[in-house]
Parts: C-alpha cells; sequence; structure tokens
C-alpha cells in the first residue's frame, strides 16, 4: 500500500511539474497598443498581432504567458532574454534592430502616416512636414524614422510621449500640427479617446512597415524553429486573412 501511496504521489508531481513547464513554453512581451496587442485579461491578447500569434500557438498547442510591459522595457527584457524563451510583439523590422534580434516570423504589414486634425492641411509627407510639430511615441520605430537625418526634420520639433493617446490630445489641442504613427494604431487610439474620428485628418501612406514576431539571439533554434512554424501555417488559413482584413480593411 506504501509503495502504491508514493507512486500516486510521485505521478501527480511530475504532471505537475509537466504542466508549469508546458504552461510556460514561451514567454510573450508587448505593451498595450490599441487594435496591435489590446490587453483583454492578463494573460489573453486581442488586437491584430494579437489574434494572430496566440491562434497560431493555440492551433499548435504550444503554450505562452504574456508579460505586459512599457514598450522600452519590452525590447530590453526581450534582448535580456533571462528565460531563454522570451518572444516579443509586434516588433517592426528595420536596419537599426535588424542584427540584434532573431526575426521569427512576419505577422502583418502596416501603414504609417501623418495625422492631422481639422482645420489644419493634411501632411502628406516628411517634406510638408519640416517646420512643423511633431508628435511620435517614444521608443517606436515611427520615432527612429521622423528623427532619421535623411527625412530632414528638425529633432527639437519632434514631441515623443509615453503614450500615443496624449498624441491624440495634443492633435486636437493644437499643440502639435502632426501625429506621426501606424493608421491601424492610430485609428484605434481616436476610437478609444471617444474622440470623433471625422476630425482627424489621414495624409497619404509614407511607409510599410513589416510587423513581426521576434526574439533574442539566444533563444535556441528549435524552439525558434516550432514558434515559426506554427506561425507559417497559421497564416496560410482563412482565419489568418480575416484578422487581416478585420483591422486593416485589405
Amino acid at each position: 500500500m506504501k509503495n502504491v501511496k508514493w507512486i500516486f504521489k510521485v505521478s501527480i508531481l511530475c504532471s505537475l511539474f509537466s504542466f508549469a513547464a508546458k504552461a510556460e513554453e514561451i514567454t510573450i512581451v508587448t505593451e498595450n497598443f490599441p487594435s496591435e496587442t489590446d490587453k483583454i485579461e492578463e494573460n489573453k491578447v486581442g488586437g491584430i498581432a494579437g489574434e494572430i500569434i496566440t491562434k497560431a500557438l493555440e492551433a499548435k498547442n504550444i503554450t505562452y504567458k504574456m508579460n505586459w510591459l512599457p514598450w522600452k522595457r519590452s525590447q530590453q527584457e526581450t534582448q535580456d532574454n533571462t528565460d531563454k524563451k522570451t518572444f516579443i510583439i509586434p516588433l517592426t523590422r528595420n536596419k537599426e534592430r535588424e542584427a540584434n534580434y532573431t526575426w521569427v516570423a512576419k505577422l502583418y504589414d502596416a501603414d504609417t502616416s501623418f495625422i492631422s486634425y481639422e482645420g489644419s492641411k493634411k501632411i502628406n509627407s516628411f517634406a510638408e512636414a519640416k517646420g512643423k510639430k511633431i508628435g511620435v511615441l517614444s521608443g517606436s520605430s515611427y520615432e527612429g524614422t521622423i528623427v532619421d537625418p535623411k527625412n530632414g526634420l528638425n529633432k527639437a520639433e519632434i514631441e515623443a510621449v509615453p503614450n500615443d493617446a496624449t498624441n491624440a490630445r495634443k492633435l486636437e489641442a493644437g499643440k502639435i500640427a502632426g501625429w506621426y504613427t501606424g493608421v491601424i494604431g492610430g485609428i484605434a487610439v481616436i476610437n478609444a479617446e471617444k474622440m470623433s474620428i471625422a476630425k482627424f485628418g489621414i495624409g497619404k501612406k509614407i511607409d510599410r512597415e513589416e510587423n513581426y514576431l521576434a526574439t533574442a539571439k539566444s533563444t535556441p533554434a528549435d524552439l525558434v524553429a516550432k514558434v515559426k512554424s506554427a506561425i507559417d501555417a497559421f497564416k496560410k488559413t482563412a482565419q489568418y486573412k480575416e484578422i487581416i482584413k478585420k483591422y486593416s480593411g485589405k
């Protein structure tokens, strides 16, 4: 009888350890970006990036743990990669970041534009933005783009803030002339702030960014391959196409 009890206890412990390991197969870090990574619950994420990654992982029974952090810290946590299984969404792929990450899989493309407010002329290019106060999200790829000297903007006229709701409100108040951001996220912020979208003007497409699931170079190659395979398989489904259309209208 003692042997049976001992075997039973060992079996329970093994099951618990197995579950714990599976429950944290990967860690996903991000910030709450409207319509991109919406925080629904502590371990549940919506938005275009959130829906793609979670549905892809769930289809292949890859479990994950969400870690919600400010965007700059999310990037640092990914680089530190202390658990060797930290991934970040949605990270825009650009030349400044290229060598610093393993680019696991592209999730979607996103257009960027200048958003203006009623009474102001739309800003359709970097040339038209010269001499104007421009708001942008601090630490984002958008900030990296507009401070690039090749685009000819004066850094003193670029106001980087920690959240895009501030950019929307500053635009409404006339404190900035334009807000440089992704169209998907910008519209979501305006709606979330219960502001009239009809009062905002979206300029012509400035750029198209590729948004990825990425991780540090120190993440094991077999884990990267497993996650990549799950996303690649999901991108071939009708459900993936429905998500893209839902958030981008394309």
